[in-house]
């Protein structure tokens, strides 16, 4: 599980994602915590979980990016609206995973 250096980070939780990020590295639950990830999935940008997912070994094992971290799922699919601005503006596409890989 890799942290992306540019955390995308829900306004309800700012200043606590050092503290969720950690517990999710030592893999204690975290009930009010969604994850943003870059997806493995060939054609598919990103994923979002609840933080309790990073629990099985089948998705923390796994080589994934956390790319953003909110407090809800609400929250969390609004930080992917921001991301996909935020990459449309820069270039003039969707195409946020490719954004993202390239700042890793």
């Amino acid at each position: 599980m890799n942290i992306y250096r540019n955390l995308y980070v829900g306004e309800s939780i700012k200043g606590k994602e050092k503290s969720i990020l950690r517990k999710i590295k030592y893999r204690r639950p975290q009930l009010q915590a969604y994850v943003i990830v870059l997806s493995q999935k060939e054609g598919e940008q990103l994923e979002i979980y609840h933080a309790a997912m990073l629990l099985q070994p089948l998705y923390f094992e796994k080589d994934s990016w956390i790319v953003g971290i909110a407090a809800s799922e609400w929250e969390a699919y609004e930080l992917v609206r921001k991301i996909a601005e935020e990459v449309h503006e820069a270039t003039k596409t969707l195409e946020m995973k490719k954004y993202i890989q390239e700042r890793i």
